[in-house]
């Protein structure tokens, strides 16, 4: 098809006998660097959150409208076999994930259906999925190190709370000021383990460089996106994600589809390209990030697909 090779291979396949001769060899190539899923998990329900955990795990939260449960899993990255999944609490659907800190799960709950406050912690051990300690009336406040901080909002003031991460074991407890707690609220841990995960930005024209101006208009071919494209870069490897708007019957509600493009960078091969989510009411942001050597997408808001970009 005219326009599908890059110009050095157009100008290669004007010469008849040159192509014929280097065809096999070309090709061999091509194939060589496009990638295919590595895994692909597929949770039991939407999937709503994704947080990262040490040892290579991912942790993740899903939902089913109509059931109105949340579920919870964590699995193997390597793999994509999960460790453990089917995490319920007794309050099935008004639960979610506060954080993930080293090695412990930490799990919210709400002060009453339909609020916004959270309310209760429940620590699960990530690498067996079980129930290490419980707090029905504190709320997760931040960590440091290997303590939680919480706090309790009584009649006329707030108290906190300095935990034992491993075991809930309250070591301090802050009752007439929290101005302490404050001030090492600055240096606190993160909600997940980020080591060597890149994260997508928004793709700024002006601002980049002309190879991923280029790069950018090879993923879209043309078509104008709906919305903002994300891109993540890491080492040799580009990637750009981008909505486009689906043809509809008049009359029928807006739908859109989001598009995977990635290349191999100086040079432009194209390693995966491909719509990912259909029939979505709506762009949804955070759909792929890199963790060390894979690229992990969501697909069709139900499945997790591994790309593996590098070997070691």
């Amino acid at each position: 098809m005219p326009g599908t090779f890059p110009p050095s291979l157009q100008l290669l396949r004007k010469n008849g006998t040159f192509i014929e001769n280097c065809t096999m060899d070309l090709r061999s190539i091509f194939r060589s660097d496009r990638l295919s899923p590595e895994w692909t998990y597929t949770a039991d329900g939407m999937l709503w959150r994704l947080f990262c955990a040490r040892g290579g795990r991912l942790v993740g939260e899903c939902r089913d409208q109509e059931k109105k449960t949340a579920t919870f899993f964590c699995l193997d990255e390597r793999t994509g076999l999960p460790l453990w999944k089917n995490l319920t609490l007794d309050e099935a659907w008004w639960v979610g994930i506060e954080a993930v800190i080293g090695e412990t799960l930490i799990l919210h709950t709400y002060a009453k259906p339909d609020m916004p406050q959270h309310r209760g912690i429940r620590a699960f051990d990530v690498a067996t999925g079980t129930l290490r300690w419980r707090n029905d009336e504190s709320t997760f406040w931040f960590s440091l190190d290997d303590r939680l901080f919480a706090y309790r909002d009584l009649f006329e003031k707030r108290v906190g709370y300095e935990c034992d991460l491993s075991s809930g074991a309250v070591l301090r407890t802050f009752e007439d000021t929290m101005d302490e707690l404050g001030a090492l609220r600055a240096n606190a841990s993160g909600n997940q383990d980020l080591d060597g995960v890149v994260l997508p930005e928004p793709f700024n024209r002006e601002s980049s460089s002309a190879e991923l101006q280029l790069l950018c208009d090879k993923a879209l071919r043309g078509a104008v996106p709906a919305g903002t494209i994300d891109v993540v870069q890491s080492k040799d490897v580009v990637a750009f994600s981008y909505y486009l708007s689906a043809r509809q019957e008049r009359n029928e509600k807006p739908a859109f589809e989001n598009h995977l493009c990635v290349f191999r960078s100086p040079g432009g091969v194209r390693l995966f390209s491909g719509v990912i989510s259909e029939n979505l009411a709506f762009p949804v942001p955070d759909t792929f990030f890199i963790r060390g050597s894979r690229l992990l997408f969501l697909k069709n808001q139900q499945s997790l697909v591994s790309l593996r970009l590098w070997q070691s």
